[in-house]
């Protein structure tokens, strides 16, 4: 099967014009809603999601952390739903993510917010579902259906909608400057992409097993990289923090176990930049010292040409970490439809898996 005729591939190219659209679509929405939070006395956020739409409120959750005065703490659901536990969100903000908007446990939470007088807040793709008609804020990924069971335009318009609420919470303007042009600056980096993804899924398609590593505002990108893998590929990937694969899970890594390493250079001042490179560099090294094969993604070339046992995928993209990640996204998508075809596999149609996962 050629990657390009399929639904994945097709979904995926629609991100620039979905990036390029949802601020127009969103902008009184969102106005009204960070008028709210700001009114209000409400510091916590409490989120709610499962799988992807899981992925993205943790970059959510260290992005607005690192960059505004609010914490964001992530819900359990099945306590409300499972155990009807006695948690209390009256002095929180509730927010719960579902492509479909159809998830009845992060519904649940959502209902609870409400009853008890919290700020509600939805990121769906469906304006009529459940999740967007419950909650009092509705944000929209406005990505027409998505089709393949591999959520991918969804994804990052989720990225963006929570990137745009963290930065209108912290008063963040440069990456409000950098959301305005992102569908465009995407539009720019999606060839570079595709040449590399190209390259590096022929080289790694046979692996069985493996790791995806990821630190910070990016360690979202380990957990989503590897459920693509996953479920498209069907390779046993094991996502993790860089910080804590030294506790325990590095005894697994060997020549049988390649390792994906998603570094994005960090924007920060100069002694920031040189901690997190050298925490970088620091994983980089000690993945190849293992003898483990290593695919490394990153827009900083400092970190490049360490060793013929790395494979360098380097994006020349001049973007904050925070923006970096949605090259990233766009790289774990295409590098898991393009292995996914190329060992015989329909990506859109994962064996034992629907569109829709309903768990309560």
């Amino acid at each position: 099967m050629n990657y390009k005729d399929t639904l994945m591939w097709k979904e995926i190219s629609e991100t620039p014009r979905i990036l390029n659209e949802i601020q127009d679509v969103n902008r009184d929405a969102m106005n009204k809603l960070v008028s709210a939070i700001k009114a209000g006395n409400a510091t916590n956020f409490v989120a709610a999601a499962r799988g992807t739409s899981d992925h993205a409120l943790i970059y959510f959750k260290y992005l607005l952390e690192i960059t505004s005065n609010y914490t964001v703490g992530l819900s359990a659901p099945s306590v409300i739903t499972l155990y009807k536990g006695k948690i209390n969100y009256s002095n929180s903000i509730v927010i719960g993510c579902s492509q479909s908007g159809k998830a009845a446990d992060v519904l649940e939470v959502i209902r609870k917010g409400n009853e008890q007088g919290a700020i509600t807040i939805a990121v769906t793709n469906d304006t009529e579902s459940p999740l967007a008609k419950e909650a009092k804020f509705h944000l929209f990924c406005n990505c027409k259906e998505e089709k393949s069971v591999a959520a991918t335009k969804t994804f990052s318009a989720q990225l963006y909608l929570l990137a745009w609420l963290a930065s209108e919470l912290s008063g963040n303007k440069d990456d409000l400057a950098w959301l305005k042009n992102l569908g465009k600056e995407i539009t720019n980096i999606i060839p570079q992409i595709d040449e590399l993804t190209t390259k590096y899924a022929d080289k790694f398609k046979s692996m069985k097993s493996g790791f995806v590593l990821s630190r910070g505002i990016t360690y979202a990108i380990a957990l989503e990289a590897t459920l693509k893998l996953q479920e498209t590929c069907y390779i046993q990937m094991k996502g993790y923090p860089g910080s804590d694969f030294y506790h325990g899970p590095m005894a697994m890594v060997s020549e049988e176990t390649p390792v994906i390493i998603y570094c994005a250079k960090n924007n920060g001042d100069e002694e920031m930049q040189s901690i997190v490179r050298a925490d970088q560099m620091k994983c980089v090294e000690k993945m190849i010292s293992l003898g483990a094969p290593v695919l490394l993604v990153t827009n900083d070339c400092v970190l490049t040409g360490k060793s013929p046992r790395c494979s360098d995928a380097l994006i020349n993209f001049s973007a904050p970490e925070e923006i970096m990640m949605f090259a990233f996204a766009l790289f774990a998508q295409m590098f898991a439809c393009k292995i996914s075809c190329g060992i015989g596999n329909n990506p859109d149609e994962p064996r034992a898996l629907k569109k829709v996962t309903i768990t309560k």
